[in-house]
């Protein structure tokens, strides 16, 4: 799985703090008096009840959050604030950036470039508001035969979601690993209350990510457990490489191979499950041959998936036989007259194994060896033109991808520009068009 957080959504980063802080004993007061009345056997069988509890805790937390909003300028902040004042300000350095720390009653407010970037809750008026107003609007739906509160139960859980993923992404900014994998595991947890509450699962793959990390293997194999429970996979399917990692990490191979087998059944062209696959059979000693079954199995049910195909070359291309590879380049464009992945395929290998050529020349100690590796790059690598060129006119309506071909082009054509007039050509017009497409 990708090393690097499921990033916060626009909609979080303007997740405006409705109040301003209030005296902490008046809102404990306020939840006391919710939750008497939740334990009023009259009143407890009324959703409104419960509903009313769970709001009580959102506003308790609400509360230690301050009128701040994120990424408005510290003049406009303090405009806000009116006479409420920090009680001390500091420069601190998190991860290599500058922040000033602004400290509240119940809350700090970290400001870069001038501008608040985190709002961090420090002190509450109860225990954990967010998690028993869950467990209050879940109280509240169980007694909304109904469906009459539905809506403003599932906007209270929603609340719940974006505050927790909010403090997650703060705390791992703080450098706190292990309190934002269990925040993010809150909002994931949270998220999976029921329709019409949409499930996050980007948060738990985020909560295993940190505690992969952390070393928290059990816990970081039952978040990604749970994003598999609700149909989450992320990405090409890479929850599945991420159970497979935390198995052989637990020197569990047959466990390893099961989530890696499970992911290639509904991602055959995932690269991550791919390697993963072709690792774990070798490292299992098996012969990693095996993953053709599991691609023909796929064939059957899709014989004219052209993915399929160049999933093909390129499992052959990690197995370094190359002939076999172009040759499932090939069949996959044509299968497909119109799908550019089997030329890209077939280029990358020979830039690829170009590469390899020119990296042993240059380690050659052998004036001969040199000549050989030397020869073979310049015979390889312009092989890769016409697979990519190819690409790049079947990829007009993809500009990503065709920026990546036309990389690889340019970098060739400079290389050999001493070769003649059509390179210094090909590396003019690949240049160009990249100049054009930054604009």
């Amino acid at each position: 799985m990708k090393k690097t957080l499921i990033l916060l959504s626009a909609a979080l980063m303007m997740l405006q703090t409705p109040m301003m802080a209030q005296d902490l004993a008046k809102l404990a007061k306020n939840v006391e008096k919710a939750v008497a009345n939740a334990e009023n056997p009259k009143k407890a069988a009324k959703p409104d009840t419960w509903l009313k509890l769970g709001k009580e805790y959102l506003k308790a937390y609400e509360a230690t959050l301050g009128n701040g909003l994120l990424n408005t300028p510290m003049e406009q902040v303090a405009l806000v604030m009116g006479e409420v004042k920090p009680l001390s300000s500091q420069m601190v350095d998190i991860e290599g950036t500058a922040y000033q720390k602004d400290s509240y009653a119940c809350f700090d407010y970290y400001y870069r470039s001038n501008i608040l970037a985190m709002i961090v809750p420090t002190k509450s008026a109860v225990e954990d508001p967010l998690g028993k107003a869950l467990d209050a609007f879940a109280k509240a739906r169980s007694l909304d035969e109904g469906g009459k509160k539905t809506k403003d139960i599932a906007a209270g859980v929603k609340q719940i979601v974006d505050y927790c993923a909010v403090q997650a992404y703060n705390q791992y900014a703080l450098g706190n690993k292990a309190e934002a994998a269990r925040l993010f595991e809150k909002a994931g947890d949270a998220s999976a209350f029921g329709e019409p509450v949409v499930f996050e699962g980007a948060n738990l793959g985020n909560a295993g990510l940190l505690y992969s990390q952390t070393g928290e293997l059990d816990k970081a194999e039952a978040c990604y457990q749970k994003c598999l429970d609700n149909n989450f996979y992320d990405e090409d399917g890479k929850v599945f490489a991420a159970l497979s990692e935390i198995a052989a990490r637990k020197n569990d191979s047959a466990g390893q191979l099961a989530y890696l087998k499970q992911g290639f059944e509904k991602f055959p062209s995932s690269q991550a499950i791919i390697i993963g696959l072709i690792n774990a059979y070798r490292n299992s000693g098996e012969d990693p041959k095996e993953i053709f079954v599991l691609l023909d199995k796929a064939k059957v049910n899709d014989p004219t998936n052209a993915s399929l195909y160049s999933t093909e070359g390129d499992i052959h291309k990690e197995l370094k036989e190359d002939d076999a590879a172009i040759a499932c380049y090939r069949k996959a464009t044509e299968v497909d007259a119109q799908f550019p992945y089997g030329h890209v395929g077939e280029g990358l290998l020979y830039y690829e194994r170009a590469i390899e050529y020119a990296t042993q020349a240059n380690e050659a100690i052998a004036d001969a060896d040199y000549r050989k590796f030397l020869a073979l790059y310049e015979e390889t690598m312009p092989k890769a033109i016409e697979p990519f060129e190819k690409a790049f006119d079947l990829a007009a309506n993809n500009p990503k991808l065709q920026q990546g071909i036309a990389e690889y082009l340019k970098n060739i054509y400079y290389r050999f520009q001493d070769k003649g007039a059509s390179y210094v050509d090909g590396y003019k017009k690949y240049d160009n068009f990249l100049k054009g497409s930054a604009q």
